[in-house]
Formats: structure tokens, sequence, C-alpha cells
């Protein structure tokens, strides 16, 4: 979900300018009491949303954390089993659904202030229905059968019966994955048996949307995910991909892409979210099976930041698996693996893309003691140590430690 504009570009050269390395937290969102958590989005005040076990493991259900960063159970309709939140605006109105016993998701809206609305039976859906965003308007986007045929795009507002809007015309099916504060609204549309195009829609001055095809064209999968207010999409494409899968982008005019790559060992990428100042986050992971875990990762103005090495010595986090939400202060939500083995959410506040990877022990200095961290974690095996990002600890790790240290990110 992307918010009221804040741009923090050149807060964020200053700080690099600057040479001091500002530390960077990664605060555990626990779950309610089950093993595991997701978190999905992060509004700019700093609530963010998704789904928890509850004990026993048995039901799944939708999760608010505060700016205390505890949990909160946000319940799902009436004869649900599980539940997940994906989006959350400037008002604290929520979006995500609620699943039957039989796998059946109900679209659902959370306004905030402890009411809930059945939005399938509000847009007369058949099969499931998924909102996968809303603005700071209150309009929503997702995908759902609300007339007869296959589930298509829909946009739908508290208080009306919702409508198909935004795929691609004559297309057989389509998603919509974000919109923005200006209604500008991305996804995906396909033939089945045909890789998906992506598609942006933008306020026709009628009541509906006039919908494009953006990306590369041919037979390529192209997915758009998100649109921040400056009418920026991202997304992902096999289009120009150097490995087996697909890439995350960023879309440029109606066919072109800026191809974001991946990060080491892994040869697919996918980017979720994108703020006003640029900042995009996703995910990468293994698409070729060859057993390396995925990656959270963050990229601006270049360069694609593995989140990983954000976390701290003693961390209870293993591993950052997923980045799936950014808002306009570059706080970064996500999930990842703790070292018991369960995942939970995380938010990394105010993330500074341009902290220095020399300032091991994260105090926002650069001394003897970040040495002293650095070589205990590599004796001790622990890969916030492994410096080339190649999975192994061995002389080289050492070796770009000192140079980066030498040169203090300067």
């Amino acid at each position: 979900m992307h918010h009221t504009s804040f741009h923090i570009a050149s807060a964020l050269m200053l700080a690099f300018c600057s040479g001091l390395a500002l530390a960077q937290p990664v605060i555990v969102l626990p779950s309610l009491g089950g093993e595991g958590a997701i978190a999905r989005d992060i509004n700019d005040a700093g609530v963010a949303v998704g789904q928890s076990l509850l004990p026993g493991g048995a039901e799944i259900t939708v999760v608010r954390w505060g700016t205390d960063h505890l949990p909160v159970d946000l319940g799902t309709l009436a004869g649900s089993v599980a539940g997940d939140a994906y989006a959350i605006n400037s008002a604290g109105q929520i979006v995500g659904y609620s699943e039957d016993a039989m796998g059946m998701r109900r679209g659902t809206y959370w306004d905030g202030m402890g009411g809930m609305i059945d939005m399938h039976a509000a847009i007369n859906a058949t099969g499931s229905s998924i909102p996968w965003d809303i603005n700071d308007n209150g309009l929503v986007v997702g995908q759902a059968s609300i007339n007869p045929g296959l589930p298509k795009g829909f946009v739908w507002e508290v208080g009306t019966s919702g409508q198909v809007a935004g795929g691609l015309p004559g297309y057989m099916s389509s998603r919509n994955l974000g919109v923005n504060n200006d209604g500008v609204i991305v996804g995906s549309s396909f033939f089945f048996g045909d890789p998906d195009d992506a598609h942006r829609a933008t306020p026709d001055g009628r009541g509906g949307w006039a919908s494009v095809q953006i990306g590369p064209r041919g037979y390529e999968f192209v997915v758009a995910e998100a649109v921040n207010n400056n009418g920026v999409a991202v997304g992902y494409t096999t289009y120009d991909s150097t490995t087996t899968g697909w890439n995350a982008v960023i879309f440029e005019g109606e066919s072109d892409v800026i191809v974001l790559g991946t990060l080491p060992n892994l040869d697919t990428s996918e980017a979720y979210d994108i703020n006003d100042a640029g900042l995009v986050v996703g995910q990468a992971f293994d698409g070729s099976g060859s057993g390396f875990d995925p990656r959270a990762w963050a990229w601006f103005d270049g360069t694609m930041f593995d989140l990983n090495v954000m976390i701290p010595r003693n961390s209870e986090f293993e591993i950052l698996l997923g980045a799936t939400g950014v808002n306009e202060n570059n706080d970064i939500v996500g999930f990842g693996r703790l070292h018991d083995g369960t995942l939970a959410g995380f938010v990394i506040p105010h993330f500074n893309p341009f902290h220095c990877p020399a300032d091991f022990n994260y105090d926002g200095r650069i001394d003897f003691f970040d040495v002293q961290s650095f070589l205990q974690a590599f004796a001790d095996g622990d890969l916030s140590a492994d410096f080339t990002l190649d999975g192994v600890l061995d002389f080289f790790d050492v070796q770009e430690f000192l140079n980066v240290f030498s040169g203090q990110c300067l």
C-alpha cells in the first residue's frame, strides 16, 4: 500500500555522504501464540498487518501489530478457519480474506475501529474473492467472479456493490494487485495456457477505468504488483532474465522495464512494493531447486541490498525470507525464520540503504569493536560474516570485510 508522498531521497543521500552508519534494528513482530506469523504491509503510522497462527496451530487469523509491535487478533468472518490481511491504509482500514474449511476465500474489510464487512457478499461474488490492496481514499482492488464467468479484477468501496475494472479487454481473466491514491490500478491479465500480461488502468472520468498493457510484449511472463503515488509500478517478468527464473522490474512507460536482477546464488526475484522515494522491496529465491533459502531484499538507486546483512548479532532471526511492504518512512515489513525454526514477521524501521556494512555491530560507529564483532562471528560460523554472500565462510569474507572497513564506505 502506498501513502501520502514523503520524499526522503535527499535525506538518504545526506546520510550516505556523511559516511556515518546508522543502526538498523530488525524487530520481531510476534505471533498470537502459535508457531508462526507473516507481516504483509505497513502504513505510515507504523501499524503492520498480516496473519498469525493461534495456539495449537489449527487456525490462522488476521493480525495487526501496533506501534508497540504487539499483535492484536482482528478475527475473521463467521465459519472461517483461516485469514490473511494484505494491505492497510493511512486510516487504518484493512483488506484481506477469510477462508472456510473447504478452502473458499471471502474478501473481508476491517474498518480499523473493530468493525468487519463481508466484502464477498457485498460484491455478490461466486467462488473465491481476494482483495489485495486499498488506497488512502478507501478504494479496494482485487480479483473475484462478480459476473458470470471467470474471476476478473474488481474495484470496490464501502457502500457499493463493486464493479469489474482494470483488466485488459478481451482477456479471459485478470487480477488487480495494487492501487495508488490517484486510483491508478496495476495487475495482470491472462488467457489460460499463456503467460500473464501486466496491465495499468487509470480512471476515465466517467466512473470507469481505461486499461493498457505495460511491460515487455511477446511470450513473456509479466506481472505488475504495486504502484506508487508517482505512477511508478513494480513487479517481475521473464524478459531479459539471465537465469532460469524471472526477475524483479520497474515498469517504464508502456513497454520498457528496468530489470533489477537478483541476489547471489538465487536465480529468481519478485518486487512486491515501492514507496514514493523509489525504495523497492521483494524476495529472491531459488527457482532451480538447488536448496538455497529465499532472501528478503530492498533496492534503491541501482543497488539491490540483501536485508539479511541488517540482522544484528544475537538476533532472534536466523534469516529474513521476504520483504512484502514498505511505507513512506522507509519502514520495511516482511517475514523470516527464527532460530527455533518458526516464522515471524519483521519490521526494519527507517531503513537506510546506505548503511555501511563495516558497522558490523550496528552501534552507529566504525571502530575496533566492529572488527572484534566480525572476527567473533566468523569464528562462530555465523553467516552474518559472509561478506561475499556465497554461503561459505572463508578467507575471501575476511578480505572483503577489511576492504570495506578500510574504506569505511566513503
